[in-house]
């Protein structure tokens, strides 16, 4: 459904699908400020099953990532639990030196400091300093900030990702009409 609105080009004397245009969605559907609805991502959900549960069509998938601007959907949208703790296990052997559940248990250890990926301040989530910074500021001042570990920084990332926009699917016609305008520069 979402490359049907593409235009032709031409590649080495053939006719093929100029995926290298991009519609912005935001343009698209701005101008009404109920075109958006906030949607938690369960835990195995794929951005098929949203675009199921939501649109009644799989297809419209591209619709959802587009709204959220995921490009990249194996690493922009959530991952499972397993999954999450699969890409820790492979991101972060080599630094953990150790391989498989190791990683893991590596990765949530307070006795060590090599997994801490800043410190975060109580008061303040959004204040965030690094190690250099923590081990120079006086005690007051670091019991302010508490150790964020890998483990809990790409458990909150991921969990961060749950959170996304769809369009309202009301919208779907204009939406495709625009699609189709805006990739074919009319």
């Amino acid at each position: 459904m979402y490359f049907s609105a593409f235009p032709n080009t031409q590649f080495n004397g053939k006719d093929v699908l100029d995926i290298t245009r991009k519609a912005n969605i935001d343009k698209l559907s701005r101008s009404n400020v109920l075109s958006y609805m906030n949607y938690r991502i369960e835990e195995e959900d794929r951005p098929e099953d949203v675009a199921f549960y939501y649109y009644d069509d799989p297809a419209y998938a591209w619709l959802v990532l587009a709204a959220n601007d995921i490009v990249d959907p194996y690493t922009e949208w959530p991952k499972g639990s397993s999954a999450l703790e699969e890409y820790i296990k492979a991101e972060y052997a080599e630094q953990a030196g150790t391989t498989g559940d190791g990683v893991i248990e590596w990765t949530k250890n307070t006795q060590i400091g090599t997994n801490i990926v800043h410190y975060q301040s109580h008061s303040d989530p959004d204040v965030r300093i690094n190690r250099a910074s923590y081990l120079n500021a006086g005690t007051q001042s670091r019991a302010e900030f508490y150790p964020v570990r890998v483990y809990d920084y790409e458990f909150n990332l991921n969990e961060d990702r749950r959170g996304i926009v769809l369009i309202n699917k009301s919208l779907l016609p204009t939406i495709k009409d625009s699609l189709k305008s805006a990739l074919n520069g009319s």
